[in-house]
This record gives C-alpha cells, structure tokens and sequence, in this order.
C-alpha cells in the first residue's frame, strides 16, 4: 500500500534492505491508457462524424442533381432521357468501399463524387435543349407560315423571345404556345379561304384584294374621264387597310368589307359602263344621220335621236348617275329607232349599183347581216357583235379564210374581264387579220340576236355570231376574197 516499505534483497549487501514503493510509475501506465482509449473513440466519433457528413453532402449533391432532372422532365424532357444518368447514380449510392457504403467515404464534402452522373445528365439536359429548340424553331418557322404575309412583325417579336431563352423548359413552353397558336390560325385561315374564294398568290383573300385592285382601276378611270368617284376613296381605303390586317381580323371584318368594296366597285364600274356607252352611242349618231339625209329618211327618229343626244350631254355635266341612266337607255331607243328607220329604207332601195359580186353588210345598228350575191339581196339574218368595250372594227375588209370547225381560245389571260373558256365554233370565216371572223356561236340562244344583243350577255368580243341556219348558207356561198363591210 502506499506509503508502506518493502523489502529487498541486494547482492551487494547480502542481505536485505528496506525501500519504498513507486507509486508515480504504476500511475502514468494507467492515465496512458485511458488517454490512448480516450482518443481511439473520439477518432470513432470523428470518423463517423465525417462519414455522416460526407454521406449528407453527397445526398444533398444527389437530390439537387435529381431535381435538376426532374425540372426538365416536367417540362416535357422525356423520362428516358435521364435513364442513363439515374442509373449511374444508384450505382454509387449501391456501392461498397471495405464494406462502407459509398456515400459514407466519397470525400463529398471536398470533391465531387458524382462526375458520371452529371456528365450523363449533362450530355442528356444538351440533347434535351437541342430538340426543344429545334421543336420551338419548327413551331415558329410553321406560324410564320400559316401567318401570312402581314405575320412578318409580330414573328420578328416572337424571334426576340426565342433568342432570349436559353432552357429546356423555356423553349419547350414557347414551342406548345407556338404549335397551338399554328392550329387556332390553321383553322381561321382555312375558314377566310374559304369565304374568300381562296387565297392568291400573296396568301390574301382573293375576292377582297381582287375587288380592290379592280376598284383603284376603275377609281382611276373615273378619274382621267372626268367622273364622280364617290364612294370609291373611302371604300378602297377600307380595303387596302384590311388587307393589312392579320388573318383572324381579317376573318371578323371580311363580310363587312367586301359588301362595302363590292357596293362602291358596282357604283363606280355603272358609271363607267354608262359613259362608255353612251359614248358609244353618241359616236354611231353622225353617221346614222348622214345615212338618214342620203336615204331621205324624215319623221320622228331623227328628232328623237337629237333630243336624246342632248339630254345625254346634259347627264354628264350634272354628274347625276339617275339622269344618265335614263338618258342613255332613251339615246338607246331612239338609235335603235333610227337604225330601224335607215335599214328599212336601205332595204327598200332593192339592188346596190357597181356592188362586188359577193358582199355581205353587217349593219351594227341593226345588229343585221345582210348577203348580196351580185349586188342584189340574197340573204339577211340577225346578228350579235362586239360588246362596247370590244366593238367589231368598222370598215371594209375581205374574207382570207374559212375554217368548217375552229378552236377559239381566249388571248385574255384568267381573271380578266375578257376571258372566257376555250370553245369550238363552226363554220368560221375570218376577215379582219386581227382574229375577227364570222362564226357561230352555240351558247347563244336563238332569241339573243339581233337590236341590242351588242349589250346583252352574249355580245362578243369582236366576232360577228351568226345563227346557224343562214351561217351554213353563207359559208356555202362565200368564198375567199368576198368583200365585208361593216358599218353603223
């Protein structure tokens, strides 16, 4: 015990002595290994401490990489896109170091312990952004073209914003926005063709830009002649400014503006219509009247013909649509009337001296063909010719060929006025070198020819119609050389 003496043999002494015990020594050897203890376990709890802290670091690593994934895939990333990288992460949380779990010694507190998951992720959330872009360019590319040709601003504003996006779920909400806005345009340009007529080539309704240029045609007309022009101005400005318009206001405006483009074209188109014809009219008096003078052709036609003459020019000075209507259609009757009056006595007057041995009239006031085979009368019959705006040339000419059947084919293009469907037509003889024969005409109606017809829905464009009987008659009896006067 402590304090107490011990007794020990020395050699040199031979014998005993007493000494005192070391109780220091047997101390330290105990504190040694309580402190060798003591650090052993704080080294465990360190050791694990750091493994719970690696083990922490590399989870929150994980999840923050699993919810970078799970950003893109809700917005729209295809799951399997990601397949690759999820597997190469739980094959580091599966794996084992000296039977430790992975995470537990992965240093994730120092480095980054997930490089192939992340590489794979990357490479991933790369093909990922690529196809969105390209999905979001399709989508813009496909509503530029559905938009027309006044989409060209708000594409460009539409460009700016793709630009600007640099996500996957970024380009992939502007691709959705873009593909449904592409099918809610799909369905109301469909829906302005089709009460459009379709679209031209330009991708504009056909009937509003059709009427449109037809109307600044007519407003310059009016115009050089010396016309009113109302109410084409207002009207060709509303419809330039819808033509401007994108396709779903142009769907909403379209019926309200072709009626008003439509109203003011068939407002100015009449009042060109009439002056030409009463142009027409007015130019067919003077040599009516000489003939009249010739023929001694006295009475009321002639005094009709002048006072209708008269309130004609009066129409026209007034600018008053109501009495150039009614002008006209009287200036119509009484040149007819006194047409009438020169045919008869022409008629009455029998044979024609030192006429060409075969000659056929075409009397344009008439509307009457009239065959003299060595200058007396043969043959007469009721005519159709050109309408005003394409009257048969007045002269003197010469048949130069004869076709039993010919193919007429329109040297107008389609969408003129003018055009019309290819058409054969029978016994054909030409003689103006222009293209004008006499011929027949199978879509005329018996009842058609004759006074007036020049006006009537089967005027033709410069071509004398003949009704097949006497056509057949003509053709028969005339040969190349015979002479064709054409004359009021």
């Amino acid at each position: 015990m402590p304090g107490a003496l011990a007794h020990s043999w020395t050699p040199r002494s031979g014998g005993f002595r007493n000494i005192e015990a070391a109780p220091v020594v047997v101390q330290c050897g105990v504190e040694r290994r309580v402190r060798v203890a003591l650090g052993a376990a704080l080294g465990m709890v360190a050791l694990i401490g750091l493994g719970a802290a690696d083990a922490a670091a590399f989870e929150a690593r994980a999840s923050a990489l699993e919810q970078r994934w799970r950003n893109d895939e809700r917005a729209g990333v295809p799951a399997a896109s990601y397949a690759p990288a999820r597997l190469a992460l739980e094959r580091l949380r599966s794996r084992r170091i000296l039977a430790l779990p992975y995470p537990i010694v992965s240093g994730a507190l120092v480095i980054d312990p997930l490089g192939r998951p992340e590489q794979l992720g990357a490479a991933a959330h790369e093909r990922a952004l690529a196809d969105a872009r390209r999905r979001a360019e399709a989508a813009l590319s496909r509503l530029q073209e559905l938009g027309g040709p006044n989409y060209a601003a708000t594409a460009r504003e539409e460009r700016k914003v793709l630009d600007r996006t640099d996500t996957v779920g970024g380009d992939l909400a502007l691709a959705r926005r873009w593909e449904a806005t592409a099918a809610r345009l799909a369905q109301v340009r469909d829906r302005l063709a089709q009460a459009a007529g379709g679209l031209d080539a330009q991708g504009r309704p056909r009937d509003v830009a059709e009427m449109v240029a037809g109307l600044q045609s007519a407003l310059a007309t009016a115009q050089r002649t010396g016309l009113r022009t109302d109410p084409a101005p207002q009207a060709l400005a509303q419809g330039r400014a819808f033509l401007a318009l994108q396709y779903p206001q142009q769907l909403e405006q379209h019926d309200a503006v072709v009626a008003a483009v439509r109203a003011a074209l068939a407002t100015i188109q009449h009042r060109l219509d009439a002056r030409v014809r009463a142009d027409q009219l007015l130019s067919r008096l003077p040599g009516l009247l000489d003939q009249a003078t010739s023929l001694r052709v006295t009475g009321d036609a002639v005094a009709r013909a002048d006072r209708a003459r008269a309130d004609v020019q009066a129409a026209e000075r007034e600018q008053d649509d109501v009495r150039m209507d009614q002008a006209v259609a009287e200036l119509q009757q009484a040149v007819d009337g006194l047409a009438g009056a020169v045919d008869r006595a022409r008629q009455l007057g029998g044979c024609i001296a030192e006429a060409p041995d075969r000659l056929i009239v075409v009397h344009l006031a008439s509307q009457r063909l009239v065959a003299y085979d060595h200058g007396c009368p043969f043959l007469a019959a009721p005519v159709t010719t050109g309408r005003p705006q394409l009257p048969t040339d007045r002269g003197t000419f010469h048949i130069f060929a004869k076709y039993p059947a010919y193919h007429m084919v329109s040297p107008w293009p389609r969408g003129s006025p003018f055009y019309y469907n290819p058409a054969w037509v029978y016994d054909a003889m030409e003689f103006v070198p222009d293209g004008t024969f006499l011929h027949s005409a199978p879509w005329e109606p018996a009842s058609a020819y004759g006074p007036g017809s020049e006006y009537g829905p089967y005027a033709s464009h410069g071509c004398v119609h003949v009704p097949d009987g006497p056509l057949r008659t003509l053709y028969a009896w005339a040969t190349i050389g015979t002479t064709v006067v054409v004359e009021d």
